[in-house]
């Protein structure tokens, strides 16, 4: 099986990885963590995971290059690893959808909902034997409207209709499913490796403009961007101006690459 890469937006975040297990420790980030940090992005969608990254942003920019390298070398033996193609396994089963289910044939669907009027109707006459004369005579005529509607549902006319709507919902029913498994198959398929190139897509697409020479300025005790319009960019756009020119641009060299290794 093809190696997959990690989604292409970890490498903002899990660029302080310089040699692993090892760095990973250093900078306080189990191996528990990073793998989660991973398999949620492929769960959801590009997003931050929230690693801390304090000591990378402490790097000259050269190192910041190198991390990304070693990130990568981390990511690539993880998403190579049996550990990982369970958990794959494990997040394209929980975004299967459930198929539907029918009680019995359309017939023993209205059988039943005809037990269930008749026995409603039992309980209701022994309701009424409690209650006084001038209460029961009015709600007696409103259950002979009731009866009298009962009856009419089982006419060999409106049978067929009702055996028709419940056909015509069961039909419709089963349809969505059937999409919902094509859009599902589509969107995790057996091997992750679509879902990782189109992680990588997204990454590399919300990386593309990073403005690295944008200016600061300090606002309510927070740096803020001067330009207004960057304070409503995506996290991702954002982590990736905090990460640097150099690492997000080797970040997004890689994520090219892999893409040709994964033949998208």
């Amino acid at each position: 099986m093809r190696r997959v890469a990690a989604t292409g937006v970890l490498l903002c975040s899990l660029v302080t990885l310089t040699h692993a297990a090892d760095v990973l420790s250093l900078l306080g980030i189990s191996p528990d963590a990073a793998k989660q940090a991973v398999d949620s992005v492929l769960n959801s969608g590009v997003y931050n995971p929230g690693l801390p990254a304090g000591a990378f942003r402490l790097m000259p920019a050269a190192a910041r290059t190198e991390a990304v390298a070693a990130g990568v070398a981390w990511l690539k033996a993880y998403t190579a690893s049996a550990e990982f193609r369970q958990k794959y396994a494990e997040i394209r089963e929980a975004h299967k959808p459930p198929a539907p289910e029918f009680a019995g044939t359309p017939e023993d669907e209205i059988k039943k909902a005809d037990e269930e009027q008749k026995q409603q109707a039992e309980e209701s006459k022994k309701a009424l034997a409690a209650l006084p004369a001038a209460q029961r005579a009015q709600i007696e005529e409103t259950m002979k409207v009731t009866q009298a509607a009962m009856a009419q549902q089982n006419t060999p006319e409106m049978r067929k209709m009702r055996l028709d709507e419940i056909r015509a919902e069961r039909a419709g029913r089963t349809r969505q499913y059937e999409q919902e498994t094509a859009t599902w198959k589509r969107d995790y398929p057996e091997s992750a490796a679509p879902v990782i190139a189109k992680r990588l897509r997204e990454f590399l697409a919300v990386s593309a403009d990073v403005d690295f020479a944008a200016k600061l300025t300090a606002k309510n005790g927070r740096m803020v961007f001067e330009n207004e319009s960057y304070e409503q960019k995506p996290g991702q756009w954002k982590m990736c101006f905090r990460a640097g020119k150099e690492a997000t641009t080797a970040a997004r060299a890689a994520a090219q690459a892999w893409l040709e290794e994964l033949g998208a």
